[in-house]
């Protein structure tokens, strides 16, 4: 199968819903970069952080976070830690994560995490499985699930992915759409996004990246509120190649909404282990 898609640098903070877990990702050898014509990774270091400037006087919103990946028996365990603050906020997240190959065809993601204050969940956890297709397998199905405890008492969320992504030359394209339900009220929030990865980690990767989203309940000022409006986002992010071991990421993002727009910008170090 063709080099994947690079993994993302953390975007800067959109809270729909209580979601703060990655989006679909590859398989385990694909994680690794078993394809790789530098060899493949044993594990890497992500060290990010981000400013965004939001309109209307709301400030800014900022990030800071490091990330490990480690090649296991077991599969890829993939963690991260993270700061972020926005609307007079501040909280910290916590999440790990296995992708595991159960065969050439199947394989599949689970993640624990945790977090305080109201811009996190309290706890979540996800699982997703995918089936691959195509005389190389090249395409790639997924359907996955997800519950968010939110750190206020009456805060909860729920809701299916569902993804496909495709392996071409110098290309890999992604879309899927999550459905999630907002407690209090079991409010329907659906999202839609698309992305295109072209050229791979192994020189330079570009990603640009489209969401739609109906936002149901946000964390503003006065805490969480139910705002029931659709937003947008596009973003374009650059991960170059510095040395055999180390990359320089940058993504910009731009996020649109009847509330606020916010443009953000974030810089990142990745640190490879052959």
């Amino acid at each position: 199968m063709p080099v994947a898609a690079a993994a993302p640098v953390a975007p800067a903070p959109l809270a729909v819903a209580l979601d703060q877990n990655p989006g679909p990702g590859a398989s385990a050898d694909i994680l690794a970069g078993k394809d790789s014509e530098l060899g493949p990774e044993r594990g890497a270091l992500e060290l990010v952080g981000g400013d965004g400037n939001m309109t209307h006087g709301y400030g800014h919103a900022r990030l800071v976070a490091l990330r490990g990946m480690m090649v296991t028996s077991a599969g890829v365990v993939q963690g991260e830690l993270t700061q972020q603050s926005r609307f007079g906020y501040s909280g910290n997240y916590g999440n790990v994560s296995l992708t595991h190959d159960f065969s050439e065809d199947y394989y599949s993601t689970v993640a624990v995490g945790t977090g305080n204050s109201p811009l996190f969940p309290s706890w979540r956890v996800d699982t997703t499985g995918y089936r691959k297709f195509g005389s190389e397998r090249q395409y790639v199905a997924g359907v996955g699930a997800y519950y968010a405890k939110g750190n206020e008492s009456a805060r909860a969320d729920q809701g299916l992915l569902f993804t496909g992504i495709g392996y071409f030359t110098g290309l890999v394209m992604e879309g899927g759409v999550r459905l999630n339900w907002a407690n209090p009220g079991t409010i329907l929030g659906p999202s839609q996004y698309i992305a295109a990865t072209f050229g791979n980690d192994d020189h330079r990767a570009i990603i640009v990246r489209y969401e739609h989203a109906k936002e149901t309940y946000k964390v503003l000022p006065g805490g969480p509120e139910l705002v029931n409006f659709k937003s947008n986002t596009a973003s374009i992010q650059w991960r170059q190649r510095i040395t055999r071991d180390s990359l320089l990421l940058a993504l910009l993002e731009y996020y649109q909404s009847p509330l606020y727009d916010r443009l953000s910008l974030t810089l990142g170090w990745r640190w490879s282990f052959r």
